[in-house]
C-alpha cells in the first residue's frame, strides 16, 4: 500500500497522520510525507529556499509523530503555484492508494464547518481514495 499525507502541520493533518498507523495495520508499505510550497510572483529564490527548508523541518518533525516500523517512509518538498494542483499531480504521478489531508489548513480564520479551499479541489479531483481528516 501507498499512502501520501499532504502535510501542512494544521492540528487536523496531525489526526490523519495518527490514522496512517491504522490503515497499514503492521503491514508493510511505503508512506510518502508531502509539504508543498506555495509559489509566488513577487517571492526571492533566497524566500523560497527558506520555505523549502522550513518544509523539510517540518516533514521531520512529522516523521518522529509515527511508529511504523515495516513501513518505507519518504518526505517531499515541493513548490508550485497552485497548492491543490501540486498535490493532485503528484498523487497522479505516484499512483498513491490514498492521500491523507486535514479538513482545514493552518489558517485560523476558516469557518469550522467548511472543508478548507485546497481540501475541496483535492477531494473533488483525487485520482485515488481520500482521508480526510478533522481534529476531535
Amino acid at each position: 500500500m501507498k499512502i501520501i499525507v499532504a502535510y501542512d502541520g494544521s492540528q487536523d493533518v496531525k489526526e490523519g497522520l495518527k490514522a496512517t498507523e491504522k490503515f497499514f495495520k503492521n503491514e508493510s508499505g511505503e508512506l510518502i510525507l508531502l509539504y508543498v510550497v506555495r509559489k509566488k510572483e513577487d517571492v526571492s529564490k533566497e524566500e523560497e529556499e527558506k520555505a523549502i527548508e522550513k518544509g523539510k523541518k517540518l516533514l521531520e518533525k512529522a516523521k518522529n509523530l509515527i511508529d511504523l516500523p515495516k513501513v518505507s517512509i519518504k518526505e517531499v518538498v515541493i513548490s508550485d503555484y497552485s497548492i491543490a494542483e501540486a498535490i493532485l499531480n503528484f498523487v497522479e504521478k505516484e499512483e498513491a492508494d490514498l492521500l491523507i489531508m486535514g479538513a482545514r489548513g493552518i489558517r485560523p480564520d476558516i469557518i469550522r464547518y467548511t472543508l478548507g479551499s485546497t481540501t475541496a479541489k483535492v477531494a473533488t479531483f483525487a485520482p485515488c481514495s481520500i482521508y480526510i481528516a478533522k481534529k476531535k
